[in-house]
């Protein structure tokens, strides 16, 4: 059984549509990875990105989260959850040093 299964058959047996899952399963997944982030100056919890269709690859110097947003049929498409600061993986693997 596939994750893209299980989303289906639980958007048909909820009686909702697979977009409008998709949609929020992945900005709820955005804002738990971003808050489990380890935190220093707050720059790689705000660098979490979501990108509909093809990977968002910009970073930001902010240090709060922002709340991104999917449109109606973006849940059709790939969704990815990214993080392109250089020293994301070292952090990610328990490290502080870039």
């Amino acid at each position: 059984m596939s994750f893209d299964f299980d989303l289906t058959r639980f958007a048909k047996d909820m009686g909702l549509e697979l977009d409008t899952v998709v949609r929020k399963t992945a900005l709820d997944a955005h804002t738990r990875i971003s808050k489990k982030t380890p935190k220093d100056t707050g720059r790689a919890q705000a660098n979490w990105n979501v990108g509909a269709g093809a990977i968002d690859y910009t970073t930001t110097e902010n240090t709060t989260i922002q709340r991104p947003t999917l449109k109606k049929g973006d849940g059709e498409k790939p969704v990815y959850i990214t993080n392109n600061l250089p020293y994301i993986q070292a952090l990610e693997n328990g490290s502080s040093e870039n």
